[in-house]
């Protein structure tokens, strides 16, 4: 190749490179474009004897070019959907260390205990005031201490009030 066929080539692709910005920009997000330029000029320099007035396929080489570039903004997004599309089963762990489905179903499990709570506290306020504070995480030694009772006694009151518990829960259907 002579030194003015190289240098018409370099013009070309640059050129090239400057017009698939142009319409890479409008067409992906900022932080793709250049990635998909550079792939989609990789691909047009392998396939060689690519540069003004050249003809590939029977059509003019810009032309071409510009197929490539749309071939390979189409696989960027087919891609980009395969990478966010995740089966539930497969999704990384959620903040709290568990697999999606089982946050899902622990989050579940606590809607259906609330509610339940809040049909004790109609029933009797003071099971379920025990309960709130047990599930709030205060040991059952603190809350004896707090209501000043002795230990045996709220762990009475704490199994009578779970029975309860257990017991509305059972007629939402819920087996605990």
């Amino acid at each position: 190749m002579r030194a003015d066929e190289a240098r018409t080539s370099d013009s070309w692709f640059r050129d090239l490179r400057d017009r698939f910005v142009a319409i890479a920009s409008r067409r992906v997000e900022r932080d793709a474009v250049e990635d998909v330029v550079q792939d989609a000029l990789r691909i047009v320099h392998e396939k060689g004897g690519v540069g003004p007035g050249a003809l590939v396929d029977d059509r003019p080489a810009l032309a071409w070019c510009f197929q490539v570039l749309r071939n390979v903004i189409g696989n960027h997004y087919q891609k980009r959907r395969a990478r966010t599309e995740v089966p539930v089963d497969e999704q990384p762990l959620t903040a709290d260390g568990l697999a999606p489905l089982e946050s899902l179903v622990r989050e579940e499990r606590r809607r259906l205990v609330h509610r339940a709570l809040a049909r004790l506290a109609e029933r009797t306020e003071r099971c379920a005031d025990y309960l709130q504070q047990v599930v709030a995480g205060r040991s059952p030694a603190a809350i004896a201490a707090r209501e000043n009772v002795d230990a045996a006694v709220l762990y009475r009151r704490l199994y009578r009030c779970r029975e309860q518990l257990r017991a509305i829960l059972e007629e939402q259907g819920v087996q605990p």
